[in-house]
């Protein structure tokens, strides 16, 4: 079995592996050479793995036997859905940035959304929905302990090349960027002190990885070469 250093190392290395800002996608964003269009998708798009968020780690929550992870899981939800904070919900975050870049919340809502976004998210709440809360720690894990660098690069990127500089329209790559560290460490504890065994620390890595690549294959959806 490994010690809790090895497995947040094996975790890591899963990620970095699999980093979303490797993606042909976000290596493009950050150099400023994605279209308007291309961000007005891609708007469209994720704002509907936004809107489920917060029911994965609902799902979580549902299946956790331990006070402790249930606490940690409720303070998420409560941030997802502005309630905690004071800070609106997510998604309306998500929606000021889409604003932003010209699309409306009637268009976003509307779109039609690819195959693989679609199989992106029944694949998380496959993995959130496992009766072994830890996988679904494990998934949310492997998203959200991306998401403050990735935040970062998209806040750079959009005020460098598309002059997008508003405290609105940037808002919900902000809050992602503090959060999602405090987020990712809970899980991340939560998830080394309930893994008892190498089979436990197994089965963590493997959703870890496969929630990475479900994050890759929804930008997949999105990004046209």
């Amino acid at each position: 079995m490994m010690t809790s250093e090895q497995l947040t190392k094996e975790l890591d290395r899963i990620l970095e592996e699999k980093s979303i800002l490797k993606h042909p996608f976000y290596q493009k964003w950050n150099e400023g050479k994605l279209t308007i269009g291309e961000l007005q998708d891609y708007a469209k798009q994720y704002y509907h793995f936004v809107k489920h968020f917060p029911m994965f780690v609902s799902s979580v929550h549902s299946n956790c036997m331990d006070t402790e992870t249930r606490k940690m899981l409720v303070e998420n939800i409560a941030d997802e859905d502005g309630y905690k904070t004071g800070i609106s919900d997510h998604p309306t975050l998500w929606m000021n940035f889409a604003n932003s870049l010209g699309v409306s919340a009637e268009e976003a809502e509307n779109v039609e959304v690819v195959d693989e976004v679609k199989r992106s998210i029944k694949g998380f709440y496959d993995l959130c929905r496992n009766e072994d809360y830890r996988i679904g720690l494990a998934a949310l894990f492997g998203y959200e302990k991306q998401i403050p660098e990735v935040s970062q690069v998209k806040i750079d990127g959009l005020k460098k090349f598309y002059n997008i500089d508003s405290e609105k329209a940037l808002e919900f790559f902000a809050v992602h960027h503090e959060a999602d560290i405090y987020h990712s460490k809970s899980e991340l504890d939560a998830i080394i002190a309930s893994c008892k065994t190498q089979e436990d620390q197994n089965r963590v890595l493997d959703a870890a990885e496969k929630s990475a690549g479900l994050y890759w294959q929804m930008l997949d959806g999105v990004y046209v070469n």
